[in-house]
């Protein structure tokens, strides 16, 4: 557990690095003069995204596997009947866009403590959703 909680904390300073809003030895940064010119038909540059290899599970929206409030995420956003809201970790912000085998979700929620480092997707009623989804995978964190 710990060695992935270090594997993440390279992975963010890399990105930061990469970013230009931190320096490997705070030397001084370079900043262009002017702004290259717009070609007909460029891309603007993307940014970057954070990848993580994390273990999924899923959940239904019930008292027992919730809260009292199963509808209530932690964004206090309503989730009963959506299928595209997911439980993150505490370091990733609620309304984060992630990846999860090819299909992309809201960080609307919180995981458990005990289970931070994990994705838990809404499945909504669903009852044979959580085990489908469940096992490790690799994550695609949108930094916006």
């Amino acid at each position: 557990m710990r060695r992935a909680f270090r594997v993440i904390a390279i992975i963010a300073a890399l990105a930061l690095i990469a970013l230009g809003s931190m320096s490997p030895m705070h030397a001084p940064v370079q900043r262009a003069a002017a702004a290259p010119p717009a070609f007909a038909g460029a891309e603007p540059a993307r940014k970057l995204d954070l990848y993580m290899e994390a273990y999924v599970t899923g959940y239904n929206t019930v008292r027992r596997q919730t809260d009292e409030t199963p509808c209530i995420a932690a964004s206090g956003a309503n989730i009963c009947g959506r299928r595209d809201t997911v439980a993150c970790p505490r370091m990733i912000d609620l309304g984060t866009v992630v990846e999860i085998n090819g299909r992309k979700y809201v960080c609307e929620d919180r995981t458990a403590s005990r289970f931070n480092g994990s994705f838990d997707i809404n499945c909504d009623k669903d009852k044979s959703c959580p085990y489908a989804v469940a096992g490790w995978a690799t994550v695609r964190i949108y930094l916006e």
